[in-house]
């Protein structure tokens, strides 16, 4: 059944999610928690501080953070190196085999009940949808990829 609407739809390779632009809100919150921070005199506690802030509020590292930091004197790369708790590395990659530990029958059973849902309009924005539901359905992460291909 799902080579009867595949043909009509392709799927795009998975990107990177941009980061979304920042929101009134979130550039005001932004001015007021680095003006209570003293860029040259900035502490490991100050930087986890402000990276706490930023993600409560949904801030996500993006080029405009960097330069609304910079514009208030700070370095968006040594505040998130040093608000890194313990000074830890950044997460690594996914662990392998996440998309393998899904049934896949269960998978293709979902997958066809959506693309026969809307197999006559599919438009870029319903692609990313079908895609989205599909791995919150299936706890995937966006870097999972849906299908394992192994030699």
């Amino acid at each position: 059944m799902i080579n009867s609407i595949s043909s009509g739809a392709s799927f795009e390779p998975m990107q990177r999610p941009k980061a979304q632009p920042l929101t009134s809100e979130q550039t005001e919150l932004m001015s007021e928690t680095l003006s209570q921070f003293d860029p040259e005199n900035l502490t490991t506690a100050d930087a986890q501080s402000i990276v706490a802030a930023f993600q409560e509020a949904g801030i996500q590292p993006s080029q405009e953070m960097q330069e609304l930091m910079a514009e208030e004197g700070f370095d968006a790369a040594q505040v998130g190196e040093m608000g890194r708790p313990e000074g830890g590395r950044p997460p690594g990659p996914p662990p392998q085999g996440g998309a393998e530990q899904v049934n896949t029958q269960e998978m293709v059973s979902y997958l066809d009940e959506l693309l026969t849902n809307y197999s006559d309009q599919l438009n870029d924005e319903d692609k990313a949808s079908i895609l989205a539901s599909v791995q919150e359905k299936f706890g995937l992460s966006q870097s999972d990829s849906l299908l394992s291909v192994k030699a």
